[in-house]
């Protein structure tokens, strides 16, 4: 009886362990080299009506484009050659601009925001980590009613709305990345766009590339918002300095974040090193959990996400006009459960 008992204990066991097998995720669930993966992925956009591509990983770090078209006009349709606004897609840029001129030794995580601009209040009390993370403490929410110029300008307007809590807990604030670009500016000794251009775009060879200011309408998908007119989008972007005031392809923000992030480890593992000390796990521009990183980008009429494996360089992409953050947001969260096998919520 004894033994019996034990046969039908460690029959258990095994049945048990298949059952958790099947349950919980084990590295990438989705292959994007496989055709039946590719269509699973066309069919998640179909069924939720989302008007865009995606791009996942194929052969040597290039990406397979899955194409999915809500509407038969020519104007609306996203294509991964043409300009897309970044929104916060573009923080990740950012931070990697700051890793690179702390790798310099210009400054440090503990470099204080009063050494560019002491004007702004509690400045002295304000590092470079924090506004890497977004616990600055800084806060600014305006919007001008006209689009702004030029970097003098952007800089300007965002110095003159800012206001800080003095808090130095997390809040995802917009004005830490816009400091940052302008703080990329005053070390590098050029504009911000200017830096992109040099250090990222001419290296990688990024031919879609452009300030909001250069954007011509007909060069970006229409928003199929009816609420959403091209003024809003100029106007957002414009005083989005350093985080989101760049209009890329997906296939060259592919490039950029591939080459520049996933082929970079130690910039990555020392964000990653960074973000585990935080309550919230964020760090220069991206999210992480585990060996992911993944970031939301959204304007009026545009959204965007990505979700990557720095370990092992996979990643998925989406870029739509026609969803809202909360359809992105449960994208993104399907992307991240599907593809890479991790668990929701970061």
């Amino acid at each position: 009886m004894h033994h019996k008992k034990i046969i039908v204990y460690i029959f258990l066991a095994l049945c048990m362990f298949s059952v958790f097998l099947f349950i919980v995720p084990s590295g990438s669930r989705i292959d994007p080299g496989l055709k039946n993966s590719q269509k699973l992925l066309k069919d998640y956009m179909k069924s939720n009506h989302i008007n865009g591509v995606m791009l996942v990983s194929g052969k040597d770090g290039k990406p397979i484009v899955i194409q999915n078209n809500e509407t038969s006009s020519k104007n609306d349709i996203v294509n991964a050659n043409q300009l897309f606004p970044t929104a916060s897609l573009q923080k990740i840029m950012t931070g990697t601009a700051i890793y690179n001129l702390q790798q310099k030794g210009q400054l440090n995580w503990n470099t204080p925001l009063s050494k560019y601009y002491p004007q702004v209040s509690g400045s002295s009390d304000i590092t470079i980590h924090e506004l890497m993370n977004h616990t600055s403490g800084l806060i600014n929410n305006a919007r001008p009613s006209e689009p702004l110029k030029n970097q003098e300008e952007q800089i300007a307007y965002m110095l003159k709305y800012m206001q800080n809590d003095h808090l130095h807990t997390w809040d995802y604030q917009d004005v830490d990345y816009e400091l940052l670009a302008a703080i990329i500016s005053k070390e590098s000794g050029i504009s911000y766009n200017d830096y992109i251009q040099k250090n990222f775009a001419k290296q990688l060879k990024l031919r879609q590339i452009k300030d909001y200011s250069e954007v011509k309408q007909n060069e970006v998908p229409q928003p199929m918002s009816s609420n959403v007119d091209w003024h809003k989008v100029v106007v957002t972007t414009s005083s989005d300095f350093g985080a989101g005031n760049l209009f890329i392809s997906p296939n060259d923000y592919w490039k950029f974040v591939y080459n520049k992030v996933l082929k970079d480890p130690k910039m990555i593992n020392e964000y990653a090193q960074q973000a585990r000390r935080q309550a919230v796990a964020y760090y220069g521009g991206v999210y992480f959990k585990g060996d992911v990183i993944r970031a939301e980008g959204s304007i009026p009429g545009y959204n965007s996400c990505f979700v990557a494996n720095y370990k092992t360089k996979e990643m998925i992409m989406l870029f739509s006009n026609n969803i809202n953050y909360l359809t992105l947001k449960k994208a993104s969260d399907y992307l991240l459960h599907h593809y890479m096998g991790e668990g929701f919520g970061l």
